[in-house]
């Protein structure tokens, strides 16, 4: 046999069972597949309630008050005037601690800059002085005396020198 016809043949019985398996798929549109109406979703477990009882305190250990009486809020207490201290002048009366003394502005600003550093609150100031002029390293100023002292003493321990507490003078 020739192979041009062969192929041809096969070709015809290719497409003929292609037609006989897929016309009538198209040709039957009332085919209809059941749907399936069962649930996948399983039964509820059967649960039982739990029974509670009440706690047992020991002895001398009181219980909470009530929500109502426990969030009640407190009358708020009388506003203080906040007393200052003034100086006849009328400037507060307040406090520094005077950490060094220096001749040099660099060393000065260098002592300050290592202050600020710390958490301090320092400052400079200059000053004319019987032996010429000089630059003051200062910490604060605190309102009460009691809290420039532990300053001082914290300033006396970490710098090993011995600081001074002087009046604030704006």
């Amino acid at each position: 046999m020739d192979d041009g016809l062969k192929q041809r043949l096969v070709g015809a019985l290719v497409l003929t069972a292609a037609a006989v398996i897929f016309l009538p798929v198209l040709f039957n549109r009332e085919v209809r597949r059941p749907l399936d109406a069962t649930s996948q979703i399983p039964p509820a477990p059967g649960l039982v309630p739990l029974e509670t009882r009440e706690p047992v305190r020991p002895q001398g250990i009181v219980p909470a008050k009530d929500p109502e009486e426990m969030f009640q809020p407190k009358e708020p207490e009388p506003e203080r005037p906040v007393q200052k201290r003034l100086d006849p002048q009328g400037i507060p009366v307040s406090w520094v601690v005077q950490v060094a003394s220096f001749t040099s502005t660099a060393r000065a600003d260098k002592l300050r800059e290592r202050l600020l550093a710390d958490g301090y609150k320092a400052y400079t100031r200059q000053v004319n002085t019987a032996k010429g002029p000089a630059v003051r390293v200062f910490v604060g100023p605190k309102i009460d005396k009691a809290s420039a002292m532990a300053v001082k003493q914290e300033l006396d321990k970490a710098l090993d020198v011995e600081t001074l507490v002087l009046r604030f003078r704006p």
